[in-house]
Protein backbone atom coordinates (compact mmCIF):
# COMPACT_ATOMS: atom_id res chain seq x y z
CA UNK A 1 0.00 0.00 0.00
CA UNK A 2 2.77 2.19 0.73
CA UNK A 3 5.59 1.48 -1.23
CA UNK A 4 5.51 1.81 -5.71
CA UNK A 5 8.20 0.66 -7.21
CA UNK A 6 8.30 0.93 -11.33
CA UNK A 7 10.29 2.12 -13.67
CA UNK A 8 9.99 5.38 -14.74
CA UNK A 9 11.62 8.54 -16.64
CA UNK A 10 10.13 11.76 -18.33
CA UNK A 11 10.35 12.66 -22.73
CA UNK A 12 13.05 15.00 -23.43
CA UNK A 13 16.04 15.99 -25.36
CA UNK A 14 17.81 13.47 -23.24
CA UNK A 15 16.71 10.48 -21.45
CA UNK A 16 16.45 10.18 -17.83
CA UNK A 17 17.49 7.58 -15.24
CA UNK A 18 18.36 6.79 -11.94
CA UNK A 19 15.91 7.24 -8.95
CA UNK A 20 13.29 9.36 -7.56
CA UNK A 21 12.35 9.31 -4.12
CA UNK A 22 8.85 10.83 -2.70
CA UNK A 23 6.90 9.88 0.80
CA UNK A 24 4.15 11.68 2.82
CA UNK A 25 0.69 11.85 2.76
CA UNK A 26 -1.48 8.62 2.00
CA UNK A 27 -4.55 11.68 0.82
CA UNK A 28 -1.70 12.25 -2.32
CA UNK A 29 -1.42 8.75 -3.46
CA UNK A 30 -3.70 8.75 -5.92
CA UNK A 31 -2.50 11.60 -7.76
CA UNK A 32 1.04 10.61 -7.26
CA UNK A 33 0.30 7.87 -8.23
CA UNK A 34 -1.31 9.05 -11.64
CA UNK A 35 1.51 11.42 -12.24
CA UNK A 36 3.88 8.73 -11.60
CA UNK A 37 2.33 6.53 -14.18
CA UNK A 38 2.56 9.05 -16.99
CA UNK A 39 5.69 9.56 -15.72
CA UNK A 40 6.76 6.28 -16.31
CA UNK A 41 5.42 5.90 -19.48
CA UNK A 42 7.49 8.42 -21.20
CA UNK A 43 10.82 6.85 -20.22
CA UNK A 44 10.59 3.34 -18.83
CA UNK A 45 15.06 3.65 -17.52
CA UNK A 46 13.81 5.44 -13.97
CA UNK A 47 13.21 3.85 -10.80
CA UNK A 48 10.01 5.54 -9.11
CA UNK A 49 10.22 4.86 -4.96
CA UNK A 50 6.85 6.01 -3.85
CA UNK A 51 6.40 5.81 0.19
CA UNK A 52 2.90 7.29 1.07
CA UNK A 53 2.37 6.12 4.68
CA UNK A 54 1.24 9.43 6.25
CA UNK A 55 1.77 13.46 6.37
CA UNK A 56 3.92 12.76 9.56
CA UNK A 57 6.55 9.84 8.45
CA UNK A 58 6.79 12.18 5.19
CA UNK A 59 7.62 14.91 7.00
CA UNK A 60 10.28 13.12 9.23
CA UNK A 61 11.71 11.42 6.68
CA UNK A 62 12.31 15.01 4.24
CA UNK A 63 13.22 17.12 7.52
CA UNK A 64 16.36 14.20 8.18
CA UNK A 65 17.29 14.73 4.06
CA UNK A 66 16.04 11.06 3.43
CA UNK A 67 13.81 11.72 0.83
CA UNK A 68 13.80 14.95 -1.53
CA UNK A 69 9.68 15.56 -1.96
CA UNK A 70 7.40 14.71 0.74
CA UNK A 71 3.54 15.13 0.27
CA UNK A 72 1.19 16.60 2.95
CA UNK A 73 -2.37 17.17 3.50
CA UNK A 74 -1.21 19.92 6.24
CA UNK A 75 1.36 22.22 6.67
CA UNK A 76 4.73 21.24 8.31
CA UNK A 77 4.12 22.21 12.15
CA UNK A 78 6.68 24.21 14.32
CA UNK A 79 8.30 20.77 15.47
CA UNK A 80 9.15 19.92 11.76
CA UNK A 81 10.26 22.91 10.66
CA UNK A 82 13.03 23.08 13.46
CA UNK A 83 13.65 20.34 12.05
CA UNK A 84 14.17 20.78 8.32
CA UNK A 85 16.20 23.81 9.89
CA UNK A 86 18.51 21.76 11.97
CA UNK A 87 19.20 19.23 8.96
CA UNK A 88 19.93 22.18 6.83
CA UNK A 89 16.86 21.10 4.24
CA UNK A 90 16.07 24.31 2.54
CA UNK A 91 12.75 23.53 0.73
CA UNK A 92 10.09 25.15 -1.12
CA UNK A 93 6.31 24.26 -0.62
CA UNK A 94 4.12 23.66 -3.40
CA UNK A 95 0.23 23.91 -3.35
CA UNK A 96 -0.91 20.84 -5.93
CA UNK A 97 -4.81 20.45 -4.84
CA UNK A 98 -7.43 20.91 -2.57
CA UNK A 99 -9.29 17.94 -0.96
CA UNK A 100 -11.29 18.19 2.01
CA UNK A 101 -11.87 15.46 5.45
CA UNK A 102 -14.76 13.82 4.53
CA UNK A 103 -17.31 11.53 6.89
CA UNK A 104 -19.50 8.72 6.16
CA UNK A 105 -21.53 6.12 7.87
CA UNK A 106 -21.78 3.02 7.62
CA UNK A 107 -24.40 0.65 6.02
CA UNK A 108 -26.54 -0.11 9.32
CA UNK A 109 -27.00 3.94 10.18
CA UNK A 110 -30.01 4.94 9.66
CA UNK A 111 -30.39 7.84 7.11
CA UNK A 112 -31.81 9.77 8.66
CA UNK A 113 -28.14 10.60 9.81
CA UNK A 114 -27.45 12.42 6.34
CA UNK A 115 -25.57 16.11 8.30
CA UNK A 116 -23.53 16.40 11.63
CA UNK A 117 -22.86 19.89 12.95
CA UNK A 118 -19.62 20.59 14.83
CA UNK A 119 -21.51 20.20 18.15
CA UNK A 120 -22.11 16.76 17.13
CA UNK A 121 -18.66 15.63 15.71
CA UNK A 122 -17.01 16.64 18.62
CA UNK A 123 -19.64 14.84 20.90
CA UNK A 124 -19.44 11.71 19.10
CA UNK A 125 -15.47 11.70 18.22
CA UNK A 126 -13.86 14.46 20.62
CA UNK A 127 -11.44 14.09 23.76
CA UNK A 128 -14.71 13.77 26.16
CA UNK A 129 -16.61 11.23 24.05
CA UNK A 130 -14.79 7.82 25.67
CA UNK A 131 -18.42 6.75 27.18
CA UNK A 132 -20.45 7.66 24.35
CA UNK A 133 -20.98 4.06 22.77
CA UNK A 134 -23.94 4.72 20.69
CA UNK A 135 -24.76 8.31 18.59
CA UNK A 136 -27.63 9.19 21.08
CA UNK A 137 -25.45 9.72 23.85
CA UNK A 138 -23.96 12.69 22.30
CA UNK A 139 -26.02 14.56 24.58
CA UNK A 140 -24.14 13.54 27.30
CA UNK A 141 -21.23 15.22 26.17
CA UNK A 142 -22.91 18.14 24.50
CA UNK A 143 -26.92 18.93 25.83
CA UNK A 144 -29.40 17.65 23.07
CA UNK A 145 -26.92 17.25 20.69
CA UNK A 146 -27.75 13.43 20.79
CA UNK A 147 -31.64 14.68 20.24
CA UNK A 148 -31.86 14.03 16.71
CA UNK A 149 -29.74 10.95 16.50
CA UNK A 150 -30.67 6.92 16.57
CA UNK A 151 -29.89 5.21 19.43
CA UNK A 152 -27.37 2.92 17.80
CA UNK A 153 -23.98 1.18 18.44
CA UNK A 154 -20.97 3.79 17.42
CA UNK A 155 -17.74 2.58 16.20
CA UNK A 156 -15.14 5.49 15.31
CA UNK A 157 -12.90 4.63 12.55
CA UNK A 158 -10.11 6.63 10.72
CA UNK A 159 -6.83 7.10 9.84
CA UNK A 160 -3.87 6.59 12.33
CA UNK A 161 -1.57 9.14 14.16
CA UNK A 162 1.09 9.37 11.13
CA UNK A 163 -1.94 10.91 8.88
CA UNK A 164 -2.48 14.57 8.03
CA UNK A 165 -6.43 13.62 7.30
CA UNK A 166 -6.50 12.86 11.04
CA UNK A 167 -4.54 16.11 12.13
CA UNK A 168 -6.81 18.56 9.84
CA UNK A 169 -10.35 16.73 11.32
CA UNK A 170 -8.72 18.09 15.19
CA UNK A 171 -7.75 21.13 13.89
CA UNK A 172 -10.86 22.18 11.86
CA UNK A 173 -13.69 20.56 13.96
CA UNK A 174 -12.38 19.37 17.33
CA UNK A 175 -10.06 21.98 18.85
CA UNK A 176 -12.04 25.13 18.36
CA UNK A 177 -14.28 23.35 20.48
CA UNK A 178 -11.99 21.57 23.10
CA UNK A 179 -10.22 25.30 23.61
CA UNK A 180 -13.80 26.36 24.62
CA UNK A 181 -14.31 23.48 26.76
CA UNK A 182 -11.30 23.68 28.30
CA UNK A 183 -10.11 20.05 26.94
CA UNK A 184 -7.24 18.15 24.82
CA UNK A 185 -7.71 18.69 20.97
CA UNK A 186 -7.59 15.30 20.27
CA UNK A 187 -9.34 12.24 19.07
CA UNK A 188 -11.73 9.82 21.41
CA UNK A 189 -8.85 7.80 22.90
CA UNK A 190 -11.06 4.49 21.75
CA UNK A 191 -11.14 5.20 18.08
CA UNK A 192 -10.27 2.54 15.52
CA UNK A 193 -6.86 3.51 13.79
CA UNK A 194 -6.21 2.49 10.45
CA UNK A 195 -2.37 2.47 9.33
CA UNK A 196 -3.84 3.80 5.53
CA UNK A 197 -6.66 5.56 4.53
CA UNK A 198 -7.55 2.93 2.06
CA UNK A 199 -8.03 0.51 4.62
CA UNK A 200 -10.79 2.32 6.38
CA UNK A 201 -14.03 1.49 4.00
CA UNK A 202 -13.59 -2.61 4.63
CA UNK A 203 -13.62 -1.48 8.82
CA UNK A 204 -16.47 0.84 8.35
CA UNK A 205 -18.32 -1.99 6.67
CA UNK A 206 -17.82 -4.57 8.96
CA UNK A 207 -18.51 -2.86 12.14
CA UNK A 208 -21.66 -1.89 13.94
CA UNK A 209 -22.46 1.97 13.82
CA UNK A 210 -19.78 3.24 11.96
CA UNK A 211 -18.48 6.83 11.75
CA UNK A 212 -15.52 7.14 9.45
CA UNK A 213 -13.51 9.47 8.13
CA UNK A 214 -10.94 9.45 5.26
CA UNK A 215 -9.86 12.48 2.72
CA UNK A 216 -12.08 13.19 0.14
CA UNK A 217 -10.18 11.59 -2.95
CA UNK A 218 -9.79 8.29 -0.87
CA UNK A 219 -13.48 7.92 -0.19
CA UNK A 220 -14.04 8.92 -3.71
CA UNK A 221 -12.67 5.80 -5.20
CA UNK A 222 -14.61 3.90 -2.61
CA UNK A 223 -16.96 0.96 -4.02
CA UNK A 224 -20.08 1.82 -2.27
CA UNK A 225 -21.42 0.64 0.68
CA UNK A 226 -21.04 3.96 2.99
CA UNK A 227 -23.13 7.12 3.15
CA UNK A 228 -20.96 10.54 2.81
CA UNK A 229 -22.41 12.96 5.25
CA UNK A 230 -22.44 16.56 4.48
CA UNK A 231 -21.82 18.78 7.71
CA UNK A 232 -22.66 21.93 9.24
CA UNK A 233 -20.82 24.89 11.34
CA UNK A 234 -23.32 27.30 11.63
CA UNK A 235 -23.90 28.14 7.73
CA UNK A 236 -26.10 25.15 6.93
CA UNK A 237 -25.33 21.77 6.11
CA UNK A 238 -22.75 21.65 3.39
CA UNK A 239 -21.51 18.82 1.12
CA UNK A 240 -17.81 17.87 0.16
CA UNK A 241 -18.50 18.87 -3.63
CA UNK A 242 -15.31 20.57 -5.53
CA UNK A 243 -17.70 23.66 -5.89
CA UNK A 244 -18.26 23.85 -2.25
CA UNK A 245 -14.99 23.56 -1.61
CA UNK A 246 -13.92 25.60 -4.35
CA UNK A 247 -16.29 28.57 -2.56
CA UNK A 248 -14.90 28.04 1.29
CA UNK A 249 -18.45 26.70 1.72
CA UNK A 250 -17.36 22.88 3.31
CA UNK A 251 -15.58 23.59 6.49
CA UNK A 252 -13.55 21.25 6.60
CA UNK A 253 -11.91 21.58 3.40
CA UNK A 254 -7.63 21.43 3.15
CA UNK A 255 -5.01 22.00 0.56
CA UNK A 256 -2.66 19.63 -0.64
CA UNK A 257 1.33 20.40 -0.86
CA UNK A 258 4.39 18.89 -1.59
CA UNK A 259 7.62 19.94 -0.47
CA UNK A 260 10.90 20.14 -2.50
CA UNK A 261 14.08 19.58 -1.19
CA UNK A 262 15.98 22.55 -3.11
CA UNK A 263 19.61 21.24 -3.27
CA UNK A 264 18.60 17.38 -3.30
CA UNK A 265 16.41 18.04 -6.42
CA UNK A 266 19.09 20.19 -7.86
CA UNK A 267 21.63 17.77 -7.87
CA UNK A 268 19.10 15.17 -9.51
CA UNK A 269 17.69 16.28 -12.97
CA UNK A 270 15.21 13.03 -12.79
CA UNK A 271 13.58 14.08 -9.37
CA UNK A 272 14.12 17.73 -11.04
CA UNK A 273 11.80 16.42 -14.21
CA UNK A 274 9.50 15.05 -11.84
CA UNK A 275 8.30 17.80 -9.92
CA UNK A 276 8.06 19.22 -13.91
CA UNK A 277 5.97 16.62 -14.26
CA UNK A 278 3.90 16.94 -11.33
CA UNK A 279 3.34 21.19 -11.32
CA UNK A 280 2.69 20.77 -15.00
CA UNK A 281 -1.01 21.35 -16.25
CA UNK A 282 -1.65 17.47 -17.04
CA UNK A 283 -0.02 16.97 -13.66
CA UNK A 284 -1.55 19.04 -11.42
CA UNK A 285 -5.24 18.13 -13.48
CA UNK A 286 -4.80 14.33 -12.27
CA UNK A 287 -5.73 16.02 -9.08
CA UNK A 288 -9.68 16.08 -10.39
CA UNK A 289 -9.43 13.27 -11.58
CA UNK A 290 -8.43 10.87 -9.18
CA UNK A 291 -11.50 12.50 -6.42
CA UNK A 292 -9.61 15.59 -5.98
CA UNK A 293 -10.33 19.06 -6.05
CA UNK A 294 -8.03 20.54 -8.87
CA UNK A 295 -5.93 24.17 -8.84
CA UNK A 296 -7.50 27.03 -11.02
CA UNK A 297 -5.76 27.56 -14.27
CA UNK A 298 -3.96 30.40 -12.78
CA UNK A 299 -3.13 28.81 -9.53
CA UNK A 300 -1.20 26.61 -11.86
CA UNK A 301 -0.01 29.21 -13.75
CA UNK A 302 1.41 30.96 -9.78
CA UNK A 303 2.63 27.40 -8.52
CA UNK A 304 4.92 26.78 -11.49
CA UNK A 305 6.07 30.16 -11.21
CA UNK A 306 6.84 30.16 -7.64
CA UNK A 307 9.05 26.48 -8.45
CA UNK A 308 11.16 28.12 -11.39
CA UNK A 309 11.65 31.29 -8.65
CA UNK A 310 12.80 28.83 -5.95
CA UNK A 311 14.84 26.68 -8.52
CA UNK A 312 16.60 29.20 -9.83
CA UNK A 313 17.47 31.14 -6.86
CA UNK A 314 17.98 28.14 -4.59
CA UNK A 315 15.83 29.95 -1.66
CA UNK A 316 12.46 28.67 -1.94
CA UNK A 317 10.65 29.07 1.39
CA UNK A 318 13.96 29.35 3.47
CA UNK A 319 17.06 31.18 3.17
Amino acid sequence: MGLLAVAAGCGGSAPLDGRVRIAGSTTLLPMVSAVSAQFAADAPTVELDVRMTGSSDGAVLFCDGLVPLTGSSRPLNERELANCAASGVRFVRLLVARDAVALVAGPDVPATVACLTQEQIYALMGPESATVVTWREASTVIAGSGAELPDTALTVIGPGGASGTRQSLIDLAIAPLAKERGATSTLRADYLAEPAEQLIRSSALSRPGSLAFAGLATVKSWAGGLRLLEVDFGEGCQPPTSAAIDAGAYPLSRELYVYVNLAAVAANPTENAFVDALVSNAGLATAGAVGGVALTEQEGDEVRAQWQSARSTGKGDTA
